[in-house]
This record gives C-alpha cells, structure tokens and sequence, in this order.
C-alpha cells in the first residue's frame, strides 16, 4: 500500500514538473521574442536600456520603419514616437460656452483695454525630434493646452478687443503660436508647431448683442466711410475734367471773339480812311447796305381778294 502511494505521488511530482518546465520555457521564449518589434510607417523606433538610449549618434539611436530587435523587455524598453503625422488638439481652456454665471468658474481672457472675450483654438503640430520627445515628455497633449493657454493671456492683454474680433485674430494667432514654441523648444520637448488656428473668438453672452450691434455700427461706419473716399477720389477727377473742358471752351470763345473784334476793328480804320476822303459816296454806301441788311430779314405779307397770302423778301 505504501508502495502505491509513493509511486502515485511520484508521478504526480514528475506530471508537475514537466507541465512546469513547459511553462517555463514558454516564458523564456516569450521573453526572448518580446525584444523583436515591427516599426508601422509613420512611426520610428528608440530603445532605452535600463533607462539609457541606446547609440551615440543620431542614426543609431533613431529606428525607421520595419523590424527592430531588442533585448527582451525586462533590459531594453522600446519607445515609438510618430513623426510622420500631424496632430491636431483642441485648446479651449479660455472658452466658454453658453452664459458666464462666475469668472472662477469659466474660461476667458483679459484684453489689453480690460475686456472678456472667450477664446478656443485648434493647435496643429508635428514631433520634430523624436530623441527629446522621447526622453523629455511625458503627456504632450498637457504641455500643449499649458503652453498655448498661457501664450493667450500674454498676448491678450497686448491686443484690444476689437482688434481681437476682427482684423487682428491672423496676427493674434501667429503671436500665440510664436510665444507657445519658444516655451516648447525651452522645455526641449522636440516638438515644432504649424499652425494655431482660432476657431471661435468671441465675447460672452451676457454682451454679446450689445457688443454684436456696437460692431456692426462700426462695420457699417467703416463702409459708408469707403463709399465717401470713392465717390471723393471719382469725383475730384469728374470735376477737373468739366473745369478743363470749360476753359477750353472759353479759351477758344476768347480767340473767337478777339479775332471777329479785330476783324471789325481793321474794317472799322479801312472805312473811317476811305470815309475821310469819300464822306457822302461812304455814307451813301453804308446807308444802302444797311437799309438792305433790314429788308432781307423783314417778311411782307401781300393779302389777295380770296384771303391768300402771298409772302414777299424775307428771310425763311
């Protein structure tokens, strides 16, 4: 009886054995195979062993796509970055939606002339150097809405408000843009920004009619003020052309008239002449050219016995 139990518990003993020895070198061979990755397209590779990168240059410590091996895990650790994307993330920390029941509570701005406006933005940007990503950041989308928060305040409180809302949102985004990745590239996070875009800017609803209406005047002032600057600068030249054309015409009405003046005037000393030595033959003369000058423009009407009229001389 003895005997049988020593042989079943033997058996046992070898059963666990082999079941653990099995299991043993499953794990061995897992944890040799967990140092073999695949680096996907858009994505490169670094290897940090005990916590050090691995290589001493920029080629040897950046992998590109395809296979890599490693050391199992438990020496190397294999970090992917994505550098061939561009990642977009919203920054609304400054926006807020709907009514501002308390400052405390809600997001918004300061304006350099001491106004609220409410602002959110979309940030797009793409890891530069994947070595200083890797090793400096931990959760880029924080050191994002941080830096790019901050870079609002300060660049709000340079700006008016109405600048802010209308042609000064371009320039604003670009300032906020520059002052965010200078705090990136300080922070060495390997990290380069392409755009932030400001995706709505506006004031708060509680004036937001008011100030919607006070803008509109101001739109609606700037137009009519256009209107004015072009019907002025069409105008002026209208203007000076007629005044042009007037003294063209009175330039040449000048000529005209001095020459028809002259005219007469030289007839006037040939007949005064000829009347000095001719008096009564000139003044015989002048008389019948006048007397026929009259009765050219004189119409006489000869009325027959059946009421025709027959019209004699005259001119038309």
């Amino acid at each position: 009886m003895r005997e049988k139990k020593k042989t079943l518990l033997a058996d046992i003993l070898s059963s666990v054995t082999k079941y653990f020895l099995v299991l043993v070198a499953v794990v061995v061979v897992f944890i040799a195979l967990s140092g073999v990755r695949v680096v996907k397209s858009g994505e490169v590779a670094l290897i940090l062993r005990f916590g050090k990168l691995v290589g001493d240059s920029y080629e040897e410590q950046v992998h590109e796509p395809g296979l890599l091996f490693a050391f199992p895990y438990i020496i190397d650790e294999v970090v992917t970055v994505p550098t061939g994307n561009i990642i977009e993330q919203k920054v609304t920390t400054h926006y807020t939606e709907g009514s501002m029941t308390t400052l405390r509570n809600n997001g918004y701005v300061i304006t350099g002339d001491q106004n609220i406006a409410v602002i959110s933005a979309s940030v797009k940007y793409v890891i530069s150097d994947p070595v200083a990503y890797a090793l400096n950041v931990g959760q880029i989308d924080k050191l994002i809405n941080a830096f790019v928060s901050n870079a609002m305040i300060d660049e709000a409180a340079c700006i008016a408000v109405d600048d802010l809302l209308t042609e000064g949102k371009d320039a604003f985004a670009t300032a906020v843009m520059t002052r965010a990745q200078a705090k990136l590239s300080a922070a060495g996070t390997g990290v380069t920004i392409g755009t932030v875009e400001l995706t709505n800017v506006s004031m708060p609803n509680e004036v937001k009619d008011t100030y919607d209406a006070v803008n509109s005047a101001s739109v609606q002032y700037a137009t009519q003020l256009e209107q004015a600057r072009q019907y002025v600068e069409n105008l002026i030249p209208k203007a000076q052309s007629q005044a042009n054309t007037l003294i063209s015409k009175a330039n040449s009405d000048y000529s005209t008239a001095v020459a028809a003046a002259n005219d007469d005037l030289a007839e006037f000393w040939g007949v005064l002449e000829e009347y000095g030595n001719s008096p009564e033959v000139v003044r015989t003369r002048l008389y019948s050219a006048k007397v026929s000058e009259m009765l050219a423009k004189l119409k006489i009407y000869v009325v027959s016995d059946d009421e025709t009229k027959i019209v004699i001389g005259g001119a038309g």
